[in-house]
């Protein structure tokens, strides 16, 4: 379906917005949030909540969930210090906890509930699931809309999305909705990563860890070669260009003599990726 605001038929409601007359309809109100744009009557960054506000009303929590694949789990038979190392591995605050897989969560994780326990303020429980929060479970077919309404009236910020036979399929998070109207929002351990290196070896031969916001400059002084030169200023720009689209996850492509592996990603951004370096004589190849 269309978006309205790719609408090719503009003539007709300019000439009523630029009458004076309200808008009407959904598709008209769109129109003259562009044209106040565009006239500068709002700023750009306005203008981009306003529409991320239209957007959580028509998209589905399929359009915007963390697919099954890209879900970080704990498993309930982990012990706590286990845990520990998953949460400061992936920085994350909550996590739903399975058994025997993600087909089954018994509930989710909140990672401060973890720190009477690790720091010795109270025993230890006999296991996981018993200092678990109860999971919420969603349809993937509703309203992002309707479910940040869920979120803010329920105090949620996670649910396990499900697909028609009740088999999970995804996980949403309140973040993940507030960013379709604010734009990507960063924290603490997002800061963590930006400041590592950019480039670091890997444990195999030829292999190595590359930030997806690595400048292609940087690249290839590091590297000594050439990338393509097409209109990109990263990494992460050069190989969704060359996917043709945004990568998930595992996806894998070869540019040059260089074979580039998405190691993690959101639906908006390319975050990290595995570079495995061929012989140099294939540079020509590029």
């Amino acid at each position: 379906m269309a978006s309205i605001w790719e609408h090719k038929d503009k003539e007709g409601i300019l000439k009523r917005i630029w009458r004076g007359m309200r808008p009407n309809s959904r598709l008209e109100l769109a129109e003259v949030i562009k044209e106040a744009g565009e006239r500068e009557i709002i700023d750009e960054d306005t203008e981009e909540m306003i529409r991320g506000v239209f957007d959580i009303s028509t998209l589905r929590i399929a359009d915007i969930m963390i697919p099954r694949s890209q879900m970080i789990t704990i498993d309930s038979r982990c012990s706590l210090t286990e845990a520990v190392n998953i949460i400061a591995e992936h920085g994350h605050s909550r996590y739903p906890v399975s058994q025997e897989d993600k087909d089954h969560i018994a509930g989710i994780l909140n990672a401060k509930d973890l720190l009477p326990y690790v720091s010795g303020i109270k025993q230890a429980p006999g296991s996981l699931e018993q200092i678990l929060r109860p999971c919420v479970f969603v349809p993937e077919t509703k309203r992002v809309d309707s479910m940040l309404k869920q979120f803010q009236e329920n105090h949620l910020h996670i649910a396990v999305v499900v697909d028609e036979f009740g088999g999970v399929c995804g996980l949403v998070t309140i973040e993940d909705i507030l960013e379709l109207i604010v734009g990507e929002i960063s924290d603490e351990y997002d800061d963590m990563q930006t400041e590592s290196p950019s480039i670091v070896k890997g444990p195999d031969k030829d292999t190595y860890l590359v930030k997806g916001l690595t400048e292609i400059d940087e690249f290839n002084d590091y590297f000594h070669t050439t990338l393509p030169d097409i209109d990109v200023d990263t990494i992460a720009g050069l190989v969704i260009h060359v996917f043709g689209h945004l990568p998930a996850k595992d996806e894998s492509i070869k540019i040059g003599r260089f074979t580039f592996k998405v190691l993690t990603a959101t639906r908006r951004q390319v975050h990290l990726l595995q570079v495995t370096a061929g012989p140099e004589e294939q540079e020509e190849d590029a």
